[in-house]
């Protein structure tokens, strides 16, 4: 099924949010759909991963309590089923993705 007028500029505006004003000269057909799909798919992978990073210890507070809430709120993150991406992990599977994203645009 190919993407409508209505798909495709929604998808250009995200990829606009995502690498800048020069997604406007990309032509956008199905094969970047796939690579939006995969793009996405990445980033969960890192915020999946983001989730169980501990956050930073406030001053003065103890190391055992601070731990032990930090690996409670880890599991609470993992166990809320919210389609959140972290914005580092986005932009780092962008960047990896942006030459496939061009030859894509490109008709490659």
């Amino acid at each position: 099924m190919a993407l409508d007028t209505t798909d495709k500029q929604q998808l250009k505006t995200f990829l606009a949010s995502v690498y800048g004003q020069q997604v406007k000269g990309w032509a956008v057909n199905d094969k970047t759909f796939d690579l939006t799909y995969k793009l996405l798919n990445e980033s969960r992978k890192c915020s999946d991963l983001m989730d169980l990073v501990p956050r930073p210890i406030p001053y003065g507070q103890s190391p055992i309590k601070w731990l032990s809430k930090e690996a409670r709120k880890a599991i609470l993150r993992k166990v809320n089923d919210s389609p959140k991406h972290y914005s580092a992990c986005v932009k780092t599977s962008a960047l990896k993705m942006k030459t496939q994203f061009i030859m894509s645009a490109n008709g490659l």
